[in-house]
C-alpha cells in the first residue's frame, strides 16, 4: 500500500522513520506492506536527510493525483492548505490521517460529505496526542450512555498552572520555561486563550453526544489572568485551579464550554501534572474512566497516527468507513443557562458591613454561598474570596453587578468556575 506524508517537521519525520524501520512488522500486521511513496513538503531551501530525498515533493498534485496513493498522512498543519488537501483528496477516494485539530473542528462534517465511500478520515492524534480516546469513544464507549466529558486537553496550560501551583512562580515566569522547554509556542495564544482547547472539546463532544459542535459555539476563557494570589486561595480551599474543557449532557441540550475551573485535590483531574494530557468521562453503564497520558510532541503523536494508518489500510481492505462523524448540529445549552458553582475574590473597603454587603448581593439574586474566606489584613482594603453553590451564569452576573455597585466593594480580582457538577453527582 502506498502511502504521502504531508509535512515534514517534528511529527512528520517521525511518522516515515518508524514506518521505515518497522515496515517488517507492520507488514506481518497487514498482510501487505506500507510504503511510503511521496513526502509533500513546503520548503526547497531546506535540507532534508538523504533517506527521504527521493521521496521529496514541492507539488500537491504529484500526490493528489497519483491514483497508486491510498493514504494520505496530513501532517502540515494550519488550516490552508491542509483543508484543501484533504478535501480533495477524499474527493478522489484516497483515506486521510489527520492530525489537525483545527481542520477537524471547523470542517470534520464537510470533509466526510465531500468524500467517496471508501474515503476514511482519521483523526486520533487531533486530540490528547497519544491518548486513545477518539477511538474508545467510537468503539469502546458506543454501548453507554454518556453525561460529561472533562479533559485537560492542553499540555502548555497544564504545564504553566502546575508551575505556579506546586513551585509558586508567576504566571509569567512559568510562561517563559514553558517556551524554554520547547511546551510552548513563540506566539502561544491559542493555548493561552483556550481556542486549542476549544477545538478539542468541540471534536470530543461531536463523537461522544452523536451530534455535530460548532467549535465557535464553546465559550472559551483562557488562563492570562490566574494569578499567585489565585493559586494561594485554590490551595487554602484544599484545591487546585486547572484549565478544563467540558461537555456536559442535560435535558435541554449540551453545555460546553473552556474555563480555569477550580477542583478538590481529591478530583481525579486535580494530579494531572506538568505537559500530561487527561480525559475523565461519565457514563452510564460504565461510570468513571480516566484516559491520561503525554498529549503532543513527536513520540505521542506519531503513536496516535500510525495507529490511524494501521486502521486506514485495514479499512480499505475490507471495506466499510472505521470512523463516523456526526453530520447534524447537536442541540445546545445557552450559555447563560449554565449551571455551575463559582470562585471570585473581591477587594473591599476593611470597614463594617463590607462582608455582610457582599452576601446580600449574592442573597438578592438568589445565588447561595457554599464558603467565604476573609483573612485578616490590618490595612484599609481586604480580600475576600468565596465560593458559591451551582448558580446559572444569569444569577452570577446579577450578583456581580450588584457587587460593582456597593460602596464597600473596590473591585472584582477574579472569578472563575469551582469544581465540575461530575463531583456532585460522582463524589470524585
Amino acid at each position: 500500500m502506498r502511502i504521502a506524508v504531508l509535512g515534514l517537521g517534528t511529527v512528520g519525520r517521525q511518522v516515515v522513520e518508524v514506518l521505515d524501520l518497522e515496515r517488517a512488522l507492520f507488514a506481518a500486521r497487514l498482510g501487505e506492506e506500507i510504503e511510503v511513496s511521496h513526502i509533500l513538503v513546503r520548503d526547497p531551501g531546506k535540507p532534508r536527510p538523504e533517506s527521504v530525498r527521493s521521496r521529496i515533493t514541492y507539488d500537491p498534485r504529484d500526490v493528489l493525483e497519483d491514483p497508486s496513493v491510498e493514504v494520505i498522512v496530513e501532517l502540515m498543519g494550519g488550516f490552508e492548505p491542509a483543508h484543501s488537501y484533504i478535501a480533495e483528496a477524499m474527493r478522489r477516494g484516497k483515506s486521510v490521517v489527520t492530525a489537525n485539530k483545527e481542520v477537524i473542528a471547523r470542517s470534520g462534517p464537510e470533509l466526510s460529505r465531500g468524500g467517496t465511500p471508501r474515503a476514511d478520515l482519521l483523526f486520533e492524534a487531533a486530540v490528547a496526542g497519544g491518548i486513545p480516546i477518539i477511538r474508545s469513544l467510537q468503539e469502546s464507549l458506543a454501548g453507554n450512555r454518556l453525561h460529561g466529558i472533562y479533559g485537560i486537553v492542553n499540555g502548555t496550560t497544564n504545564f504553566i498552572l502546575t508551575r505556579m501551583h506546586e513551585d509558586c512562580v508567576s504566571f509569567e515566569t512559568a510562561l517563559q520555561e514553558a517556551k524554554e522547554r520547547g511546551y510552548a509556542e513563540a506566539d502561544p495564544s491559542d493555548d493561552l486563550d483556550a481556542v486549542d482547547a476549544a477545538r478539542k472539546i468541540s471534536i470530543l463532544a461531536s463523537l461522544a453526544f452523536g451530534g455535530w459542535v460548532d467549535v465557535d459555539a464553546v465559550g472559551r476563557i483562557g488562563i492570562r489572568n490566574i494569578t499567585a494570589a489565585d493559586v494561594r486561595e485554590a490551595k487554602s480551599l484544599g484545591a487546585v485551579i486547572k484549565l478544563v474543557a467540558r461537555a456536559e449532557s442535560t435535558p435541554e441540550g449540551l453545555a460546553l464550554g473552556v474555563s480555569p475551573t477550580l477542583i478538590p485535590k481529591n478530583h481525579p483531574l486535580a494530579d494531572v501534572g506538568g505537559a500530561q494530557n487527561a480525559v475523565y468521562v461519565r457514563g452510564e453503564p460504565i461510570g468513571q474512566l480516566l484516559f491520561e497520558g503525554p498529549g503532543a510532541g513527536g513520540p505521542a503523536t506519531s503513536s496516535a497516527v500510525i495507529g490511524d494508518l494501521l486502521d486506514a489500510a485495514r479499512a480499505r481492505r475490507v471495506g466499510g468507513r472505521s470512523v463516523a462523524l456526526p453530520l447534524e448540529p447537536a442541540p445546545l445549552l445557552p450559555p447563560e443557562a449554565h449551571s455551575h458553582a463559582y470562585y471570585l475574590r473581591l477587594l473591599v473597603r476593611e470597614e463594617a458591613g463590607a462582608l455582610a454587603a457582599v452576601a446580600q448581593a449574592f442573597a438578592h439574586a438568589g445565588v447561595s454561598l457554599r464558603s467565604v474566606h476573609q483573612p485578616p489584613s490590618g490595612d484599609a482594603e481586604a480580600m475576600i474570596s468565596l465560593v458559591t453553590r451551582p448558580t446559572s451564569r444569569q444569577q452570577l452576573e446579577r450578583a456581580r453587578e450588584m457587587l460593582r455597585g456597593e460602596h464597600a466593594v473596590l473591585r472584582e480580582e477574579s472569578c472563575i468556575l469551582a469544581e465540575m457538577e461530575a463531583e456532585a453527582k460522582t463524589g470524585a
